[in-house]
């Protein structure tokens, strides 16, 4: 018969452990993305590399930061991002976008 003690402990487990991922950047699949990109030009080399080293770029200056990116907006531009395919390119760039926007509200004149 499982005690009070031990639901309560086991529930602080398992929410600690959410928590903890959601902190974590998510994990896409850059090699997939590159090659769907690379794809619409005719399988341009140059331009898969080009989408590796760019979403190698976005997924290193997220990576450091991301567990201080407000919950609300880590959430929105991860969906902004997987409709888009899933890309660390466009989830920096939602990213900046929102910092910039919430940064400078504008005000409404009469």
């Amino acid at each position: 018969m499982m005690t009070i003690r031990t639901v309560l402990i086991a529930s602080f487990l398992i929410v600690s452990t959410l928590y903890a991922h959601a902190q974590e950047i998510p994990r896409y699949d850059p090699a997939g993305y590159g090659k769907d990109v690379s794809d619409v030009s005719g399988g341009s080399a140059m331009i898969y590399n080009g989408c590796m080293k760019m979403e190698q770029e976005a997924y290193d200056d997220l990576r450091p930061v991301w567990s201080g990116v407000p919950s609300q907006t880590r959430s929105y531009c991860d969906e902004v991002a997987n409709v888009s395919g899933s890309s660390y390119s466009i989830l920096k760039g939602c990213v900046e976008m929102e910092a910039n926007a919430s940064a400078s509200r504008p005000e409404f004149k009469f």
